[in-house]
């Protein structure tokens, strides 16, 4: 077998000189030709005056020009370069020509020769002798499928950033190695915080946190990273959201571990649950005032139903203490037991009193009144509830009507009052009573109401004090009945209040933060229509005739019978609606005063009242009840028509009779 001929090693001698060193010059330009030819990356190369000397046949599949139709071409003597980068490109010419671009790497688009765009990665070498450029080599990758992905991919990332935004999403991937975290959101912009600090930063980014929350932060991702179970935690964030209330976030993610199980990164989402929250606590809000409501309507009816019943016998026994006290000498010492018998039964009455506010069924006086005006009236009444503080006052002037029951408003107000003394405890502080006019709409719920009033125009008084505040436990049990933090045995203390302006179809909103003092706010409905208030004369001697009683309690009409009878009347009795109307249709000419009781069975006082009206449009009617609901207030019982409120004195209904008569 013959020896295969081996080639000779550049540096090894040359056997004969000049001729051997020609062979090896060819045989390594044509291996380089060779590399040119087959590498799969554009290669070109230009001369000192840049014009093309090489073009390999990459740069043909690529660019679409065959050699023999760019050699000897200037950079811009065939559409190469596109118009956008023809400065960039001449600017590398200039630097080139000036020894200043030994070598660089550029990103280009450029033209093919049928006009569509291809994506270059240019890496140019510059070779200078004695700093004269000779000429430069222009190596290139065609990038475009890379950037035509990474287009893409940015693409997604867009979407996807936009998709977060909107849904109010945060995605962060922490490297638990480097202790650096990526966010697709701007940390400051997301939870409203002040730029400056590196909140790449994971240690820095806990600033987004509220300080009480950082805690629940740091154990959620510890549980996760230890347990291995999905990370799942809520948190406020340091910055208030734009209506001063905490603002919400919830965060739901995953550890990945590498390997030998070790944990190396957190992948998780941040998402504002603000909106979520406000729902939440609305949603409460809204079930704690139904369930409120519920419990109230049940204490009502059994409170009212007592009151009813109580206001009828201490009718009697008021009324027949006093008949029994004028048949006795002016000496008897029996007159000081009736004297303390009438005190009981007024004590008895103003519990019941109460019980009826709470009920909602003690509105019979309503009248439209100027609220500005009866607080300054009240002002005097404030002075001992108050004592020793003396109360500021912010009055708005020109307010519209309110239609309410004057003696309940100022019950209302003197119970607030009272209230805001026994929170400041003898410690130096203020009340202030403000009054002033509120639009409510449908949206207007923020937790704070107790008693929310329906959309309108309201006409409200707040009383503020200075004290400790009261705890959100306190605060919802504020209006309970027979509660205080102060001792047992109150009565029906703040829940009256609560049953006053629920009758009125108000509002009670109560601010209040341990440390900041209370402020409650009381909303009474504008009246539809502001008219004046009629004020009725003064009293006229009696009228001897026929009086009317209809009630169907038998003592409660023998005690008005007899009253009726001392002013000169003879009273027809009736214990229900229809036999009072059959009597009245007997003695029509002779009937010249009626009292009616409006809680009866079968017809009510009220539809009793709007029968005789019919025939006797102008006849005297006295209502009476010890239970009246919403229906019966002075505005819609008429002229001539007047309520008392059981159980009155004797001397009550004779002054109305006579109002009535002096008509």
């Amino acid at each position: 077998m013959a020896d295969t001929p081996k080639l000779s090693s550049p540096d090894s001698p040359a056997p004969d000189g000049g001729a051997e060193l020609e062979r090896r010059l060819r045989l390594a330009h044509s291996r380089l030709t060779e590399h040119i030819e087959n590498t799969p990356l554009v290669v070109t190369e230009w001369d000192h005056d840049i014009r093309l000397i090489q073009w390999n046949v990459q740069a043909e599949c690529v660019f679409g020009w065959s050699a023999a139709e760019v050699l000897g071409k200037g950079l811009f003597d065939f559409p190469f370069i596109r118009e956008d980068n023809r400065e960039l490109v001449e600017g590398m010419k200039n630097e080139a020509l000036a020894g200043r671009l030994p070598r660089t790497v550029v990103v280009l688009p450029n033209y093919t020769k049928s006009g569509s765009v291809v994506w270059c990665e240019w890496h140019i070498a510059a070779l200078y002798d004695a700093g004269r450029l000779v000429s430069f080599l222009s190596v290139a990758l065609d990038v475009t499928p890379y950037r035509a992905t990474a287009e893409s991919l940015e693409h997604s990332r867009a979407q996807l950033r936009a998709a977060l935004d909107g849904a109010k999403m945060l995605a962060w991937d922490l490297d638990l190695v480097t202790n650096r975290w990526e966010t697709t959101v701007d940390i400051a912009d997301f939870f409203g915080i002040p730029r400056g600090p590196d909140y790449s930063n994971p240690e820095l980014a806990l600033h987004a946190v509220h300080s009480d929350d950082v805690h629940l932060v740091l154990a959620g991702r510890q549980r996760a990273v230890e347990t291995g179970a999905p990370m799942r935690y809520e948190f406020r964030g340091r910055a208030p959201a734009e209506d001063g209330g905490p603002r919400w976030f919830s965060t739901r993610g995953q550890v990945l571990r590498d390997e030998t199980d070790k944990a190396v990164r957190i992948v998780a989402v941040t998402t504002d649950i603000t909106e979520r929250k406000r729902a939440e606590e609305q949603r409460e809000a809204l079930n704690r005032q139904l369930r409120d409501t519920a419990r109230w309507e049940s204490l009502g009816v059994l409170a009212g139903g007592v009151a009813h019943d109580f206001n009828n016998i201490l009718t009697v026994v008021l009324g027949s203490a006093n008949l029994a006290r004028r048949g006795l000498p002016a000496d008897s010492s029996t007159a000081a037991y009736l004297d303390q018998i009438e005190q009981s039964c007024r004590r008895a009455a103003e519990v019941c009193r109460q019980m009826l506010a709470y009920s909602g069924h003690n509105q019979g006086g309503a009248v439209r009144i100027d609220l500005t005006s009866l607080v300054r009236e009240a002002a005097s009444l404030l002075v001992g509830p108050a004592s020793p503080y003396a109360v500021r006052y912010d009055l708005a002037n020109d307010l519209p009507l309110t239609h309410a029951d004057a003696a309940q408003v100022r019950q209302v107000l003197v119970s607030l009052v009272t209230n805001a003394a026994e929170a400041l405890a003898g410690v130096p502080g203020e009340i202030a009573v403000r009054t002033t006019t509120i639009e409510v709409s449908s949206g207007v719920r923020d937790g704070l109401f107790h008693l929310a009033p329906p959309p309108g125009r309201y006409i409200c008084f707040a009383v503020r004090d200075t004290g400790p505040g009261m705890s959100a436990e306190v605060r919802g049990r504020m209006f309970d009945p027979f509660y205080s933090t102060k001792f047992t045995g109150r009565g029906l203390g703040l829940a009256a209040v609560l049953g006053i302006v629920r009758a009125h179809k108000g509002g009670i909103r109560v601010e209040s933060v341990p440390g900041t003092g209370t402020t409650v706010t009381v909303y009474w409905p504008a009246a539809a229509e502001q008219i004046a208030v009629p004020v009725a004369p003064g009293p006229v001697a009696p009228v001897a005739n026929v009086a009317l009683v209809i009630d169907d309690e038998m003592f409660v009409r023998e005690v008005t019978a007899s009253t009726l009878e001392e002013m000169g009347f003879a009273p027809l009795l009736a214990a229900n609606g229809a036999s009072g109307i059959e009597l009245f249709h007997r003695n029509r000419e002779a009937i010249k005063v009626a009292v009616i009781d409006v809680m009866m069975p079968g017809m009510t006082g009220d539809q009793v009242l709007k029968t005789l009206r019919l025939f006797a449009p102008k006849l005297p009617v006295v209502l009476v009840s010890g239970f009246t609901d919403s229906r019966v207030v002075t505005a819609e019982l008429g002229a001539n028509t007047e309520f008392l409120q059981k159980p009155f004195h004797p001397e009550d209904l004779m002054a109305v009779v006579r109002r009535l008569l002096a008509v």
